[in-house]
């Protein structure tokens, strides 16, 4: 008597099944096995200190926590959370547990002041944050009277290029439509009567004109508030 052939698993079933173990395994070795663990956190490009303990604190990550549960997009979402942080790039290091923190934090480019309101840091954006520390010394300062006051000066200053706008000592926005600005330009001390915020570098175009004429070696003041049309005294 002949009995049947034992019948054999397709090979597919066979892979599926050692892909699947595989797989469970791999999980389990990331998300719950102690191999893969935060076991350094190492935080570069903060300016002070304290502001490293500020963002070792943002993080609130632990030793000892499972590498496959570090969100790096949350973490740096957490981060910009601070106002001076520009943006924060998160690293997992899967051989040595390293979790690598790189802050790229805002350039200050001026001291923005509104009444009633502490001073603050300008970035080149117009963003305006408080930095991690005391102020830089140097910077120029844009005084406001009002927010949209404010928003008129921060957006002169910040379409300036650079070489015309390092000669400020102080931008002064009464109103959004009458700004004064006082510095040195073409070796010169000038108070510009700048007006409003439009045509802003046609309006540098005419004062650096003007500077370069013999005539005009020994003024004190330029009104472009009409560039087509320029007071100097």
């Amino acid at each position: 008597m002949r009995f049947p052939n034992k019948i054999k698993p397709p090979k597919s079933v066979l892979v599926i099944s050692i892909t699947v173990l595989i797989f469970g395994a791999g999980s389990y070795l990331l998300g719950w096995s102690s191999l893969f663990t935060v076991s350094q956190i190492e935080i570069t490009g903060a300016p002070t200190p304290e502001s490293e303990k500020e963002i070792s604190k943002r993080l609130n990550l632990p030793i000892g926590q499972k590498l496959a549960r570090v969100d790096s997009r949350a973490l740096s979402l957490r981060l910009k959370s601070a106002d001076w942080i520009a943006s924060a790039d998160i690293s997992r290091n899967w051989f040595n547990g390293k979790v690598g923190v790189d802050i790229h934090p805002r350039i200050p480019v001026a001291i923005y002041n509104e009444p009633g309101k502490p001073q603050v840091a300008l970035d080149a954006s117009g963003e305006i944050f408080t930095t991690p520390g005391s102020l830089p010394n140097g910077l120029p300062s844009v005084i406001a009277t009002s927010v949209a006051s404010g928003l008129a000066a921060i957006k002169v200053f910040t379409e300036m290029p650079t070489e015309f706008s390092s000669g400020i000592d102080r931008l002064s926005a009464a109103r959004a439509t009458n700004l004064l600005i006082y510095g040195v330009f073409g070796g010169q001390n000038l108070r510009i009567i700048w007006g409003d915020g439009e045509d802003t570098l046609l309006k540098i175009k005419v004062i650096n004109a003007l500077l370069e004429q013999p005539e005009n070696k020994s003024i004190r003041m330029i009104d472009v508030t009409a560039p087509h049309a320029p007071i100097v005294k």
